[in-house]
């Protein structure tokens, strides 16, 4: 039996927004867009007429939106610092929140957001679409099926020069660690079953970049175990590209996991490269993947009451170690994530 769609407003439709309407929020089984919100006239009117929604359920704030049409649950896909004032708005109606990544514009306001899905005892999830590809979900699949043995340390690579010129992109601080990373520490986490612990990150600003501020990045984390993982980017790179997933190395007792090329493949070889062989593995197929996946998760956990995967308690740990990343970069040392979030309490390996 088909249960009745949950009514959805989204915020911020241009840009990245406008492809969420367009594609996702308004195709959505489980969701009717019941309004939109933007601050820019021009947004509002090409969302809306890419989704059919009357002019009357077009609207400059949320604030606006929330006192003309019912709603459950509302979805940010706007500038991080904008999550916060949007969480007060929703919880303080009884709505559901999902925010597009990261979480916040500071930890603080993470806290906060947190803080205000328990009071209310409503939904918080944060739309982390990257774990849900079918490469990262066939990565973490042969990871926990034992496929290289023991799991010893891993590598990521993530090089593109992409270029967000006139966005608030171009001016953040820390842009690929801050906006683009968080996906990677994400996944890093979701495919391992196991949390961030340490963080020691160098960021930097090559000569030719065309960011203000510091769009490469260095950074050795230490997981759960004491297992090693290290992260290697430029948002400013050019030249031969990663996926926006990035170029993986997982290493076991007994081979090695990678994805490179948009190809999944699993190595193996004894000493001295005796008997090396290379076999490429066909990704899982996935019934939803990306935002599809996201947003359908969003309303398992309204009509559930269950936190979903991709809850702002699970997030924390992800946007926890993204933080500690820039206090490492600013104060040129090693971070540990409990200084940032508190203690960590080990999650175990997810199914």
């Amino acid at each position: 039996m088909n249960q009745p769609k949950l009514r959805l407003i989204q915020c911020g439709v241009g840009g990245h927004g406008f492809g969420w309407v367009r594609d996702t929020s308004s195709q959505s089984p489980d969701f009717d867009l019941v309004a939109i919100v933007d601050v820019v006239p021009d947004n509002l009117t090409k969302a809306g007429e890419a989704a059919d929604i009357p002019e009357e359920r077009r609207f400059h704030s949320l604030e606006a939106a929330l006192a003309a049409v019912d709603a459950d649950a509302v979805l940010t896909v706007t500038p991080p610092a904008v999550h916060i004032e949007h969480a007060r708005l929703a919880f303080g109606h009884g709505l559901h929140v999902m925010t597009e990544k990261p979480i916040a514009g500071n930890i603080e306001d993470a806290r906060e957001m947190l803080q205000l899905a328990r009071d209310n005892n409503r939904q918080l999830v944060v739309s982390q679409n990257y774990r849900y590809s079918a490469a990262i979900q066939t990565l973490k699949a042969l990871l926990h099926e034992g496929a290289i043995g023991e799991f010893g340390h891993g590598h990521m690579d993530f090089y593109i020069p992409a270029d967000f010129t006139g966005s608030f992109r171009e001016t953040m601080e820390f842009p690929l660690l801050v906006d683009m990373a968080i996906h990677h520490l994400d996944m890093i986490r979701a495919v391992t079953g196991r949390n961030i612990v340490k963080v020691t990150a160098q960021s930097f600003r090559p000569s030719w970049s065309w960011y203000q501020h510091d769009p490469g990045l260095k950074m050795l984390m230490e997981l759960e175990g004491g297992i090693p993982f290290s992260y290697s980017g430029d948002w400013s790179a050019r030249g031969r590209i990663t996926s926006w997933s990035g170029d993986w190395r997982l290493q076991g007792e007994s081979g090695s996991l990678h994805y490179e090329g948009h190809k999944i493949l699993l190595g193996r070889c004894e000493k001295w490269m005796k008997n090396e062989t290379l076999e490429t593995v066909e990704p899982l197929p996935l019934e939803r993947s990306g935002v599809q996946a996201t947003l359908h998760l969003f309303a398992e956990a309204i009509r559930s009451g269950m936190p979903a995967e991709i809850s702002g308690e699970d997030n924390i740990h992800s946007f926890g170690a993204v933080m500690a990343g820039v206090q490492s970069a600013q104060e040129n040392r090693t971070v540990e994530l409990r200084e940032i979030i508190g203690e960590i309490h080990h999650r175990g390996h997810r199914e």
